[in-house]
């Protein structure tokens, strides 16, 4: 090969690199900016989902704050209600209560009240009572003197064995008297039965018991029978008593209202009278 041909194959093979360089350039270029285009939209996807994720997100939570916010102020209005209930029902168990207690305190006053005022009427009564036994006391130390006016006393024994022959209306009585007063008995008996044949138009036989007697006249704290008689029949099983102590406290039995309004006065709350 000659000279010529060697230049021009040179030459020839230096163009085609030339062109091959150029379009190696070329096609780089080419593949960078697609590649670049690529990349930029890529990235631009990506914003934009980060975006409408942020979107979302704040939206999200401006929901759950919303929802929150509506959650407490429910919440804080039951609360509220609750509350008011609560405390509603618990002032009315309260009063409730406290009405209750307070109602049992009147009536626990009204009692005790009324305990004291029985106390003190029963004291009253008491110191009545025992007035009323002094005036008993008082009438039998007067009966014990009755006996030593003889003509008097035989008076009251006749009228007190002819009482008993008229409740008893027996053939047959038998007359118990002390033993001091046998003689002024002997003497009313037969005064007594001669006025019971008289009332009567009946015939009574009549005898002094001479072996049983009944006690003396009392002696200081010491009983006994101030007067009088016990008018039996039937051998005992039908008695009278009649002695002055006996028709002192039958005496006193009938006439205790007589005796109280003489000595207190009539009772204002008394509506009632035998």
């Amino acid at each position: 090969m000659n000279k010529g041909s060697t230049g021009w194959l040179d030459g020839w093979l230096v163009g085609m690199l030339v062109v091959v360089s150029w379009l190696l350039a070329s096609s780089l270029h080419g593949m960078t900016w697609k590649s670049s285009k690529a990349v930029v939209a890529r990235y631009q996807d990506d914003t934009q989902i980060s975006a409408q994720l942020t979107q979302m997100k704040n939206f999200i939570l401006s929901e759950a704050n919303d929802k929150a916010e509506e959650i407490k102020s429910k919440a804080a209005q039951e609360f509220t209600s609750e509350k008011g209930r609560i405390f509603q029902t618990e002032k009315l168990k309260i009063i409730k209560d406290y009405e209750k207690k307070l109602k049992q305190i009147e009536v626990q006053k009204k009692i005790n009240l009324s305990n004291e005022l029985n106390k003190a009427r029963l004291s009253v009564l008491k110191v009545r009572e025992e007035c009323l036994r002094e005036v008993v006391a008082d009438a039998q130390k007067k009966l014990i003197t009755i006996p030593d006016d003889k003509e008097k006393y035989t008076v009251i024994l006749k009228n007190l064995v002819l009482q008993g022959m008229m409740k008893l209306r027996e053939e047959k009585i038998l007359v118990v008297c002390r033993q001091e007063d046998i003689a002024l008995v002997e003497k009313a008996v037969t005064q007594a039965a001669a006025e019971y044949k008289t009332k009567t138009k009946l015939s009574v036989h009549v005898d002094v018991d001479k072996v049983r007697f009944l006690p003396p006249a009392p002696k200081g704290d010491q009983k006994g029978c101030s007067g009088g008689v016990i008018v039996t029949a039937l051998e005992g099983r039908i008695i009278c008593k009649n002695t002055l102590d006996a028709r002192l406290e039958i005496a006193f039995e009938q006439l205790t209202p007589v005796i109280r309004n003489t000595l207190y006065g009539a009772n204002p709350s008394r509506r009632f009278f035998d």
